[in-house]
C-alpha cells in the first residue's frame, strides 16, 4: 500500500466522487460530496483519489454508505482505512448495509449483524426496499456498531 492521506472532500472532488459510485454500481441518489471522505494516494508526483466513503443521516441514524476503491486499487487496505477513518470522525452508533459476502469483511471492522428488532426502523425499511428491488440477487443485511 502506497502511502496516503484522507481529508474530507471538497467541491473540487465531487465530479470524481459521482464517477466512482456510479462506475462501482451504488445509488447515486445519495451523492452529495459534503459527507465524503477521500483517500489519496500520490502517484507519479500527482495526487489521486482512490478510495471514497461517506457517513450521512438515514432518519435518525448515522450510515456508512458508497465506500468504494477504484479497481486497480483494491485489495491493498484502502477502503478499511477509509472506513476506519469514517468510524473515527462520526458520533456513533453507526450503521450499514453489507451484502453477505462482506459480513466478515465489517464484522472484523466491529460492525454486527442485526436483526429487524434490533435495527433502527430506517434501516431496516431501507434493506427491504433493496433486497426486494434485486429480487434476491443480492442480499443486504443491516449491520451496526454500536459500542
Amino acid at each position: 500500500m502506497n502511502d496516503y492521506s484522507i481529508r474530507p472532500a471538497t467541491a473540487a472532488d465531487a465530479e470524481t466522487i459521482k464517477r466512482m459510485v456510479r462506475a462501482a454500481p451504488l445509488n447515486p441518489n445519495a451523492i452529495d460530496w459534503h459527507y465524503f471522505l477521500v483517500l489519496e494516494i500520490v502517484e507519479n508526483g500527482v495526487k489521486k483519489i482512490v478510495s471514497i466513503g461517506m457517513v450521512h443521516p438515514e432518519g435518525d441514524v448515522q450510515e456508512i454508505d458508497s465506500v468504494v476503491t477504484r479497481p486497480e486499487y483494491r485489495r491493498q487496505g484502502y477502503a478499511k482505512a477509509i472506513v476506519q477513518a469514517l468510524i473515527e470522525h462520526s458520533p456513533g452508533p453507526l450503521y450499514l448495509l453489507a451484502e453477505t459476502d462482506l459480513i466478515p469483511y465489517y464484522e472484523n471492522l466491529g460492525f454486527q449483524v442485526m436483526n429487524a428488532e434490533e435495527a433502527p426502523q430506517a434501516m431496516t425499511e431501507q434493506a427491504n426496499w433493496v433486497n426486494n428491488f434485486l429480487k434476491d440477487r443480492v442480499i443486504y443485511h443491516v449491520m451496526g456498531k454500536t459500542d
